[in-house]
């Protein structure tokens, strides 16, 4: 946000009302925050103070529209994006940070997500049995292929991996073992609702990212991770179609 798609927003919304899901988790990179990035630094546009205004528009149509349609346990994971107005208030402004209040920039506090009741995680999140959330701005490998940088980092780390950040959409599975002892582990990648075209510093408005999400489906210490893609604001989940 402020680039989301709202449609495809709303039916993602709808699909949450609807199911009832055990907890939603956001990967990340929930607010764009395009004053101050590298996009704008040195231009007319670092100076529109842009950054408490977007966040007040995410606090609006992602925490209120969230919790308007589900009341459940709901994360949020740092990610580079998030991290902008703090990064830049640090570097452009050391002398007002303290020890007793700290930075006043970070995503948490910009969002107010005690108010909402989103947990904020620094880096990663154990949400299921093997799996773990994580942006994927850590110092992980990015691959040019949908789901590869998943995967690369869930065999750094050893577990499965659910991730963002390349705004991809990709689930790949890889097993290893040996005389029937056999582990697998999945990267899932979960793509984005951006609208594009809103974006003005995609060149031509084009790149390889798609419109998804997942769901990971918990039964016992089985879990069963899922791609949905959505197609012009539509997808289907089960055999039922959700929409704005």
């Amino acid at each position: 946000m402020p680039f989301h798609d709202r449609k495809s927003w709303k039916a993602v919304l709808n699909y949450i009302k609807d199911q009832q899901p055990d907890e939603v988790v956001n990967i990340g990179d929930v607010t764009d925050y395009p004053q101050p990035s590298r996009w704008t630094e040195g231009t007319k546009a670092e100076f529109e103070g842009g950054a408490l205004k977007d966040a007040e528009y995410t606090r609006r149509y992602y925490c209120a529209a969230l919790r308007a349609v589900y009341s459940g346990p709901s994360s949020l994971i740092k990610s580079n994006h998030g991290l902008r107005p703090a990064q830049y208030f640090a570097k452009k402004a050391p002398a007002l940070l303290d020890d007793e209040h700290g930075n006043p920039f970070t995503e948490d506090k910009l969002l107010r997500l005690d108010e909402w009741g989103i947990d904020f995680h620094e880096d990663f999140y154990d949400f299921a049995p093997g799996w773990t959330a994580t942006h994927g701005h850590l110092g992980f490998s990015l691959s040019r292929y949908a789901g590869g940088t998943a995967i690369g980092a869930a065999r750094k780390i050893g577990k499965s991996v659910v991730c963002g950040h390349t705004h991809k959409a990709g689930l790949i599975s890889e097993s290893r073992g040996y005389k029937g002892k056999v582990e697998t582990i999945t990267g899932l990648e979960i793509g984005n609702l951006m609208e594009m075209n809103q974006a003005a510093y995609l060149k031509y408005g084009a790149a390889n990212w798609q419109q998804a999400f997942g769901i990971v489906r918990v039964d016992g210490k089985k879990s069963y991770p899922e791609l949905v893609m959505l197609n012009g604001h539509e997808f289907t989940v089960n055999g039922e179609k959700y929409s704005a």
